[in-house]
Order: C-alpha cells, then structure tokens, then sequence
C-alpha cells in the first residue's frame, strides 16, 4: 500500500465536507467533539471536523473514527475499524482491537499494550510509539520517530517513503527508529531516500527479520 499516507489524507478531507449532509447516517459533529460512552455499541462509524472523538473503554464502533482538526482517543478494549485524524494525535489504549488503518497526518500515534490492528499504521509529520502493541502490515512515517518498546510487533515492514520536491525542506535532523524491550519486525526497515538521514538503534535483544536498507544501525 504504498500510497496509502497520501490516499488517506484526500479520504478524511472529502469525508469532513460529506459530514454535514451525513449526520443521520453517522454521529458526527461540524465544531463539537463527539463521544461513545464506555461499553456502548454502534453500528456506525463517529466523526468530526473541529473537534475531538473520544471511544470509551469496551466500546464496539462497527464504523470508521475521524477527525480533521482534533485528537482521537481510543480507550481499553474498545474495538473499531479504521482511525484517522489530519491535524491531531491519535492514542490508543490497553487490549483494543483496531479492524483497519491508523494514521494522521500531523500529530503524534500512542499504541497501548496487547492492542491489535490488523492493517498499516502511518503519519506524515509526528512520531509513532508502539507499546507492546501488534501491527499486522506496515509503519510509515516520513517526518517523525518511530519507538517500539515492550515486545511491540510489527509483522510487515517499517518504510521512510521518499519525498519529492519542496517536501524534503520540511525534513529535521536525523530520523531515529528505535526498537527496545524485546520488540520484532519480521519484514525490512527500508528507508527510501537516499539522502535522508535515518538511524536504527536495537536494545534488548530486539531484532529485524529482514533488511535494513538506506539507514545507520545501532546496536545497544
């Protein structure tokens, strides 16, 4: 899916300009923040444009949960399908299972313990922190820190895309992937642009199962 950051991104945005004329369809708010009570089940997705979406915990979203400018929050053992925000952080709890995507495009991932998410996990500009955590394809980041800690799992790959033109101004110093704790990627870490700068530091018997590709490795 290696287009998906850039797909992702035009989805929430035409998704924020359908919101008004889908409230009937889904719960969903224009400049309110929008809520599932804790153990509640819907049958829909919920969504936002100027505000945040909060899943309570044991939760059962049966839809997508997006926000355009707004953080998404995802409580333990809730289960939803995919998430996405563009402007805002997105922190998922303890034991959730996440059916699809997660990704944002400017704002920070938080992945709890013995959650589940069962497609890729991707930001532009913000870090992604995989705690214990299990991702069955692929990291992406383009501008961001990537730590995984406490046995987090990552069956795919992790991939730094390269960026075209006046994208590569945006680029800070020297990107880090940090694995620790025990934590795996069974496939590659692949970074993509030759002249990004990218290290990959591997603590406590963490370990890659495929190659490491375009990035300085640490061992530690």
């Amino acid at each position: 899916m290696r287009q998906t950051l850039a797909f992702s991104k035009i989805c929430v945005v035409a998704t924020a300009l359908l919101l008004i004329g889908s409230a009937a369809e889904a719960r969903s708010s224009v400049n309110k923040s929008v809520k599932v009570a804790a153990g509640e089940t819907l049958s829909e997705g919920v969504s936002s444009v100027n505000g945040s979406v909060h899943v309570g915990a044991d939760a059962v979203l049966q839809g997508d949960a997006e926000t355009v400018n707004g953080s998404l929050s995802i409580d333990d053992g809730a289960q939803t399908r995919n998430l996405s925000s563009v402007n805002g952080a997105v922190r998922v709890g303890e034991r959730a299972t996440i059916d699809g995507d997660v990704g944002t495009v400017n704002g920070t991932l938080r992945i709890g313990r013995q959650t589940s998410i069962s497609g890729n996990v991707e930001t532009v500009n913000g870090s992604i922190h995989l705690n214990g955590a299990t991702v069955d394809r692929d990291l992406e980041t383009v501008n961001g820190d990537i730590k995984l800690d406490q046995g987090a799992l990552v069956r795919g790959s992790i991939v730094v895309p390269a960026t075209k033109g006046r994208g590569k101004n945006n680029w800070r110093g020297t990107l880090d992937i940090e694995l620790r704790g025990g934590s795996t990627v069974s496939g590659d870490i692949r970074v993509e642009d030759e002249d990004r700068k990218v290290r990959v530091i591997l603590r406590d018997g963490s370990s890659v199962g495929g190659q490491i590709q375009g990035a300085e490795v640490v061992r530690e």
